[in-house]
């Protein structure tokens, strides 16, 4: 599966693993929201792989999909963990891969840059918070 995407290009993330625009984007600073989320890192960083018939495990992270492709769905890799288990961060298999401690695969984005510490926070803010749609 690691063959089917190109690795991360970085496109997307400025030399720190911080999404581009960040701050100084018209839509405000990243915050811990799937609507943010999605606007800063899903769609510029992520789809890059994670879109259409060919998406890695079949996620499709692209704006249409990538909520009910997240929240509360088992992963294709390890199916006994959510890819976001909402409230639990720590058992979020989106965190593991992001993180790069998870059991299985490699860390996303594939092939680096990775996404910088902050970022990370604020995605896990939003799974603690429940990851509300």
């Amino acid at each position: 599966m690691l063959a089917s995407c190109g690795g991360g290009s970085g496109d997307g993330l400025d030399s720190n693993g911080r999404p581009l625009g960040e701050g100084t984007n018209p839509s405000g600073p990243l915050l811990a929201t799937h609507a943010s989320i999605q606007a800063h890192v899903f769609t510029p960083v992520c789809t890059a792989c994670h879109a259409g018939a060919a998406a890695p495990q079949g996620l499709r992270l692209d704006a249409a999909n990538s909520y009910s492709m997240l929240v509360g769905v088992n992963s294709a890799e390890v199916p006994s963990l959510r890819r976001v288990a909402a409230g639990n961060p720590d058992q979020s298999y989106l965190i593991q891969k992001l993180e790069g401690h998870a059991a299985v695969g490699a860390r996303m984005p594939l092939g680096g840059p990775y996404l910088d510490a902050d970022t990370v926070a604020k995605i896990r803010q939003w799974i603690s918070n429940g990851a509300p749609q």
